[in-house]
């Protein structure tokens, strides 16, 4: 992500009209999306789009978690596992659970993060060269547009997946 121009930084209120937007987009796409195709994957040895979408809800629960420790302690907290280790989580934990279940699960993530998110000040968005910004940034609008063409109910596509 490009560090924002200190001159005009975005404040909270603007993060989550920007969040806002982009999970309209996501979250519709989603919804349109046949139960039949969500359990299909994405390309050759990929993930299917139900592994995808809990791998949404995973981020957005590390986020909540990470931006809370932050808020408490002033300090940006690292990732405790690594990030490949945490999407073959993400993607093992959607086996055996339903259509329902995982988009239900994304929905209700999305709602807790937006919710931590508007308890951050502009101060907190700010600090540390921007870490809740950054994260903020990825693991919402910048993560969904990255997984917006596994949301294409054309046949699936070879480049899909994990990332």
């Amino acid at each position: 992500m490009t560090t924002p121009d200190h001159a005009n930084p975005p404040t909270v209120a603007e993060l989550l009209s920007r969040m806002d937007a982009g999970w309209t987009e996501f979250r519709a796409r989603m919804q349109a999306m046949p139960n039949e195709l969500l359990e299909e994957k994405l390309g050759t040895g990929a993930w299917t789009r139900k592994q995808m979408l809990a791998h949404i809800s995973t981020w957005h629960d590390l986020t909540i978690d990470r931006l809370g420790r932050f808020m408490d302690s002033g300090e940006p907290p690292g990732l405790d596992e690594h990030e490949d280790e945490i999407n073959a989580r993400a993607a093992r934990a959607a086996t055996g659970r339903t259509t329902g279940e995982i988009v239900q699960g994304v929905e209700d993530s999305y709602r807790r993060l937006h919710r931590q998110v508007a308890r951050l000040t502009d101060e907190q968005l700010e600090a540390h060269e921007w870490w809740a910004l950054s994260i903020v940034n990825g693991n919402t609008f910048g993560h969904y547009e990255e997984h917006l063409p596994d949301l294409d109910p054309t046949p699936a596509r070879e480049a899909g997946g994990a990332r």
